[in-house]
């Protein structure tokens, strides 16, 4: 079953057999060029199950992506546990890379867009851009003061298992 994302309406990569979606995905196309033709699809539109969104929510933590996922895309990873759970085998299709990189984690197979796509999996880090050391909250450095960035990092320099 494939799980589309809105870019795969914006951009119009909806052509798959058996075809979901969740409700903030509907949100999300306003223009009328994409509202119409996601009227000629045939998308089921569902709900992932709440637990499902707090085990999406605890494995972007882990990796950082918490930071770049919006509540949409929670949604889109939770509705891939709820379908792999029912023994169905879930695609998503999307060019967010944060997706991508949470999807692998639960082994859920991802499909790209325009976008290559991810590798390999990966964590983001919050670095200090003064001092360069890693802050576990915030947007300021607790020692320094300078501003806090996002930097990604392979899964072979984090090591650990997520």
């Amino acid at each position: 079953m494939y799980i589309l994302d809105s870019s795969a309406i914006f951009f119009r990569k909806g052509l798959y057999p058996s075809m979901v979606t969740v409700p903030n995905v509907l949100k999300e196309i306003k223009d009328s060029e994409s509202s119409n033709y996601l009227s000629l699809l045939d998308v089921e539109v569902r709900n992932p199950k709440r637990e499902s969104v707090d085990v999406v929510r605890k494995a972007a933590e882990k990796t950082g992506d918490v930071y770049k996922l919006s509540e949409t895309d929670l949604f889109l990873l939770a509705l891939g546990l709820d379908l792999k759970a029912e023994g169905k085998e879930p695609v998503i299709v999307t060019d967010d890379y944060s997706i991508q990189n949470v999807a692998m984690i639960f082994g859920i197979e991802t499909d790209t867009i325009i976008q290559r796509g991810i590798r390999e999996e990966f964590r983001w880090v919050r670095i200090c851009r003064g001092c360069r050391r890693k802050v576990e909250k915030g947007k300021v450095c607790p020692v320094c003061g300078s501003e806090v960035h996002l930097i990604r990092i392979k899964k072979e320099k984090f090591g650990e298992k997520i």
